[in-house]
Formats: structure tokens, sequence, C-alpha cells
């Protein structure tokens, strides 16, 4: 599926403005990071910020498009704010509303940037459970998780994805998105908590299992560098949050 541009004005998208930083300092990731690897292009994927579905620990996915809440607006100030400095060439999100409004208003202090955004970046779909509590499936999550753990990939949530069909479409599209760019580029990319989970997983050490080690908090910035020379993913820095005043919330 081709990409579809987003303007950070769309009228269905409400963002809060830019026009105060967040009421503490705010060191720029900048600071943080080593230069670009020779050969790279940085990879600066993160995950959405805070919903209603997220405080109500309720499950989403694919079928359900839930904007930010307030904490999760100001989560995403807070994560625009830390990647002030860098120079991002370009940047997307999946079409799902809250990774398009935490894409957009990091955009807002790259306003040379445009929006793209790709239905293959979407969350894994959790199928039946989706709109429901966590506590209502808790067993049935459990019994699939085991299965992953396992080796089970093909295990999968109820009419929902597996892992295996996550990485198909995902890993294919960022691969894509980081051919497409130029050694020294920095691309965004703003995504979903299980993605980022089943796409490091498979990017980093070609095993799916490890997705239970890569924890994914609202707004956390992954840093990973792609070389154009061998197509080896090397992580920089993993779940950072350092930006966000107070612990996110899962």
């Amino acid at each position: 599926m081709g990409p579809r541009r987003a303007s950070i004005d769309d009228s269905d998208v409400a963002l809060l403005a830019l026009t105060q930083p967040p009421t503490a300092a705010c060191e720029p990731l900048t600071q943080l990071l080593p230069p670009v690897r020779p050969a790279c292009t940085r990879l600066f994927l993160c995950r959405h910020g805070q919903t209603e579905f997220n405080r109500l620990h309720k499950f989403q996915g694919r079928g359900v498009n839930t904007a930010l809440n307030d904490t999760g607006r100001a989560q995403a100030r807070q994560l625009a704010h830390a990647l002030r400095g860098v120079p991002l060439r370009a940047a997307y999100s999946s079409t799902l509303r809250r990774a398009r409004e935490t894409a957009a208003i990091v955009a807002q202090l790259h306003p040379k940037l445009a929006l793209q955004q790709f239905a293959d970046l979407e969350e894994m779909s959790f199928g039946v459970f989706e709109g429901n509590a966590h506590a209502l499936f808790d067993d049935q999550v459990q019994a699939i998780h085991h299965r992953w753990e396992a080796g089970d990939f093909e295990a999968r949530f109820p009419s929902g994805e597996n892992p295996l069909e996550v990485v198909a479409r995902g890993v294919a599209r960022i691969r894509a998105l980081l051919l497409a760019a130029v050694p020294g580029d920095h691309v965004l990319v703003v995504t979903h908590g299980r993605f980022n989970k089943v796409v490091l997983a498979h990017l980093l050490h070609g095993e799916l299992r490890k997705m239970h080690d890569l924890p994914q908090d609202n707004t956390c910035v992954n840093v990973v560098d792609f070389d154009h020379a061998t197509g080896a993913f090397v992580p920089v820095l993993l779940n950072y949050t350092g930006h966000l005043l107070s612990a996110p919330v899962l």
C-alpha cells in the first residue's frame, strides 16, 4: 500500500501547538548519542503517546482508532523537544490516529518534514480482544504468550495476527523506508508497542522470542543504525524515556 501524506493541521487531528517547552528542562537527545556510523542511516523508532485505552488497560490493536489523551499529548510534546536537534530528513507513522498525532506533534519542530503514513506500520491486530479490558482475556493472552516463548509464532489472537505476519509487513516496510534514505540521514518512524517489540526482536536479534525482553513505553525512543553496505541493524539506544517528566503509563 502506498503512503498517505498528512498535514499537521488536518481537521481530524486535534493537536496542541508547541508554543511552550515542557515545564522542566528536557535534554536534547543529540547530546546523548554517538555520531552516526559510516555508511549508516539512523532510525528513530518511537511508540505513540498515551491514549485512554492505554490508561484503562484496554486492547487497541488495529481495529480501535483512538486519539491521544491529555497525558499522551504532553508526552508527545516532551518527545518533540527531545528530538528538536535531530536533523530529521523523513518522518513516517502508521495510519492509526494515536501514531499520526504523535508524529505530527514531533514534526511541528521540523517544519520542512512531510509526514507519510503506512498501514504496514500499524499495531498487531488483537482480533476479538480489541476494545475490551486486558483483564477479561488474561488467561488466553498468557497462553498465547507462552506459545510465543516456546517458539510457536503461528499462535495468534482469535481473528487477529501472529508475530510472523507483523514481521512480514512491518520489517519489509521499515527496510524499504531506510533503503530510500542515504547514509547520514536521520529517519523518524512512529508506531506501536507490540509492533516495535516484534520488529526490533527480528531486526536486532533474528529471534522473535526476544520481543519479551524489549519493553516499549509510551513515546519511547529506539535509536538503531542501519548499515547500507551490510544490511545490518545496530542498536544505539532502546526504550529511552528520559524526556518524560514522570513515569510512563503502559
